[in-house]
C-alpha cells in the first residue's frame, strides 16, 4: 500500500449533472470543485459519492466483498515555537 499522505488524485470523481451545469456557466462560482457538494462514504458494499446539490448518486464502487487496505492519517501541520 502507499504510504503518500498529500494529494495523488489523478482524475477528479464529479457529479456529471453539476459539470453541466458548470460548464454552461449556470454558476459564479471559480471552479468545479467549489460547485460540488459532494459526501463521501462507506456503504454496506463498499463506497459511495453522493452529490448533495442534486440528490443524486455520482459513483458507488462495490468491494466485491474484499478487505482492502485503507490509511485514514492526515498531515497535521506541527507548530514548532523556540520561545
Amino acid at each position: 500500500m502507499r504510504t503518500s499522505l498529500t494529494n495523488s488524485i489523478n482524475d477528479y470523481i464529479i457529479c456529471s449533472e453539476c459539470q453541466s451545469e458548470f460548464d454552461s456557466g449556470m454558476t459564479d462560482s471559480g471552479s468545479i470543485q467549489e460547485y460540488t457538494k459532494l459526501d463521501v462514504g462507506f456503504t454496506d458494499i463498499g463506497v459511495q459519492v453522493w452529490c448533495r446539490r442534486c440528490e443524486k448518486n455520482v459513483c458507488h464502487i462495490d468491494f466485491e466483498d474484499n478487505d482492502l487496505e485503507a490509511d485514514f492519517r492526515c498531515i497535521i501541520a506541527s507548530s514548532s515555537s523556540n520561545s
